[in-house]
């Protein structure tokens, strides 16, 4: 399985394939986006590729992993939003990201939706998690906006960390059953 396509108002959203890493590798390499996703770490692009081969790999056994998000309209790259695997326990988690042109404009939240309701509804995870350092304001307020509840702040590799989740079933109340 190569995994799904997903469509929302304004994005279309497509699993990220190898051809993807030198824009994923350029994104994730803008001072202000690699401050939240990489602790401000400069990447080689060998671990975007990383990222892109785990994908792929998920895609293929569980049906996840991250898509690749660009305009409907002219489909240019706005960003990215997935999930992946993490954890001992096997924790499912959301990832989102937009290039800084499109801060604000509200489509972290449409993206990070689209995934979430895919893995929540289409998948039946039972439960994903979401992690942002505690300055990323921004990121909280989509974690927040997707109807997560908060389950605490905490230190990961150091640095503050803010820890959200939603259930299945709360996501399937949410949004009016299954």
């Amino acid at each position: 399985m190569t995994g799904s396509r997903l469509v929302t108002p304004r994005l279309a959203l497509r699993p990220c394939t190898l051809a993807d890493v030198p824009a994923l590798h350029a994104l994730w390499q803008d001072p202000d986006v690699r401050r939240w996703l990489w602790d401000d770490m400069l990447i080689p692009e060998a671990s975007a590729r990383d990222v892109v081969e785990e994908s792929l790999a998920t895609f293929a056994a569980r049906g996840f992993g991250q898509w690749l998000a660009s305009g409907r309209e002219d489909g240019a790259l706005r960003g990215f939003a997935g999930l992946r695997a993490f954890g001992d326990e096997g924790e499912v988690e959301l990832l989102y990201g937009l290039a800084p042109a499109h801060w604000g404009e509200g489509l972290a939240t449409e993206a990070a939706h689209a995934v979430l309701d895919h893995g929540l509804r289409t998948l039946a995870l039972p439960r994903v998690a979401a992690r942002a350092d505690s300055p990323n304001a921004a990121s909280v307020r989509v974690m927040v906006r997707l109807g997560m509840r908060f389950d605490g702040e905490r230190l990961v590799q150091g640095r503050p960390t803010m820890h959200y989740s939603i259930a299945r079933d709360e996501w399937l109340a949410r949004a009016g059953g299954g």
